[in-house]
């Protein structure tokens, strides 16, 4: 923490100012809140600060929903049960907000930019995740919203915090990510220029060459964002909050909890649905990831830490955050597909395609191969047999899913970075009281393992919804595709060595001839 900074407290008292007494009727702005981490935050806030003030939610309508059906729907979710059962008169406290991040002025209403007046803390989290975005599309979504959302908090009077979530990755051409803003690669400005001047065929023309240095449009533009926070330091109390990976929670409300099919939970899905067989990766390699529990405790506290601090006068102050874990706490890929063959077969899920199996390479001669013989062919055969039964093929789509997610995953997959974390997990030394137990967090190797299996299990819960009470039912269908596997496999061996040996006697009697012939 730089010199100037000193935490702010009753200067007659020198009082403590805890967690929640800092939310305590604070009302809050949230970007990205029916997002995954969105959704974490909310329950996390609602539950730890019980006396927040009212929760302005922006969202979209979205398929015919309102945002107020939105709220609903998105309060249903499992990760509220617990929120429920102790408190839920707080549910009351969402607010739901029309509006569209891809717009000038976020899309809102006059009237409810007029509602946010008093907001005092300010959670910018909306962002596309998809890492092949067209360039324009990334731009407005990530740079745009930016911009716009802070220029509506030039207009809150009762402001005291602005945390806006970038990604550890918003800078990939550095290995050693320091908790500091980098030079600029771009002048976000002008490419914001042509993003709302030009049509998204030109801007494609240019997205090699602007992005040259950055992997997809997904880190170029939070890296633009963020040059978008340089140039409102000055007049807003703001934070950058980077998390690398975001995974299933690892305690709280949920253990296992989780919403989406990025990173390695589509992985774990695919793999145990039997769909992924191959994969081109150095199993030596490690995927920093984060609890989703762990990183929005730390984005609580990122914005206690702004808004109970005060800086000198004549100097702007703009924290970042690297919300990642230790070396030695990262998930070893090696380790990962260990843990996946292992709880496969023990832990299956209902909906199985076949028996899961498979392995990765290296070689990408090998991994072609292996996608042709172990993805495509089958895949075909499906769709094949879906069609003469009068049923929807679909399996050569999940498969051209699966390798373009592959494809997009591959640049993080190969290259590893070292975070810098000292600042970030700094945020829990301060804590007092009640606020260690509800925002501080702990992780050891032994945790770390048991994760691995809560994962799995998260996504056995909450992508299939498969009930733990359907594990023996699972497990003799396993039992029936395993006897099925080894038959299939029989009759494929025994078919090859019979046309192995047909080829013989073939060649075997033609060479008769030909010596008969030449007598």
């Amino acid at each position: 923490m730089s010199e100037c900074e000193v935490m702010l407290s009753d200067v007659s008292l020198g009082e403590y100012i805890s967690v929640p007494r800092f939310y305590a009727g604070a009302d809050v702005f949230l970007t990205g809140g029916t997002g995954f981490m969105g959704k974490v935050l909310i329950e996390k806030l609602l539950r730890s600060c019980p006396d927040v003030g009212r929760i302005f939610v922006l969202m979209r309508s979205k398929r015919g929903k309102t945002p107020q059906t939105r709220v609903q729907d998105l309060t249903n979710n499992p990760l509220f049960e617990k929120l429920k059962r102790l408190n839920p008169s707080a549910l009351s406290k969402l607010v739901p907000m029309y509006g569209d991040c891809m717009q000038l002025r976020l899309g809102m209403s006059p009237e409810d930019i007029q509602r946010l007046r008093n907001v005092s803390v300010v959670f910018h989290l909306a962002a596309s995740v998809r890492f092949d975005d067209p360039l324009k599309d990334a731009i407005l979504t990530n740079v745009l919203s930016t911009r716009e959302l802070f220029e509506l908090c030039l207009g809150m009077k009762a402001l005291r915090a602005v945390v806006h979530v970038s990604t550890a990755y918003s800078n990939p051409e550095q290995t050693q990510v320091d908790e500091r803003l980098y030079p600029a690669k771009a002048d976000w400005r002008k490419m914001l220029d042509c993003a709302l001047k030009f049509d998204t065929q030109i801007l494609d023309i240019l997205t090699d060459k602007v992005t040259d240095f950055a992997p997809n449009t997904y880190t170029f533009s939070k890296g633009l964002a963020e040059q978008v926070c340089r140039d409102y330091e000055s007049q807003l109390p703001l934070v950058i909050f980077r998390p690398s990976i975001v995974v299933n929670t690892i305690e709280e409300p949920l253990v296992g909890w989780i919403d989406n099919l990025n990173g390695p939970s589509g992985m774990l899905l695919g793999a145990g649905t039997g769909i992924v067989r191959t994969d081109l990766m150095p199993t030596g390699n490690r995927a920093n990831t984060i609890p989703a529990d762990i990183s929005i405790k730390a984005l609580l506290l990122a914005a206690w830490r702004r808004g109970t601090t005060k800086h000198t006068p004549s100097q702007n102050h703009l924290p970042v955050y690297n919300s990642a874990v230790e070396h030695e706490h990262s998930w070893q890929f090696d380790k990962m597909i260990d843990c996946g063959k292992a709880n496969m077969t023990k832990l299956c899920f209902s909906r199985l395609l076949w028996v899961p199996g498979g392995s990765t390479t290296t070689w990408r001669v090998k991994y072609y191969l292996m996608v042709l013989l172990l993805h495509i062919l089958p895949a075909m055969l499906v769709d094949t047999l879906c069609w003469v039964c009068g049923k929807r093929p679909f399996l050569m789509k999940i498969q051209r899913k699966v390798f373009l997610a592959q494809a997009s995953l591959r640049y993080f997959v190969y290259h590893q970075w070292n975070f810098e974390t000292e600042r970030f997990r700094s945020l829990r030394n301060g804590l007092q009281g009640d606020d260690i137990a509800a925002f501080s967090w702990h992780l050891t190797e032994e945790r770390i393992d048991q994760f691995y299996y809560d994962c799995w299990m998260g996504v056995r819960r909450y992508l299939l919804n498969d009930p733990d009470e359907s594990l023996p039912q699972a497990n003799r269908k396993m039992r029936r595709l395993k006897l099925a596997d080894r038959v299939v496999k029989a009759i494929f061996y025994a078919l090859l060595a019979y046309w192995l040996w047909k080829s013989a006697l073939l060649q075997s009697f033609e060479t008769q001839l030909v010596r008969l012939g030449n007598r």
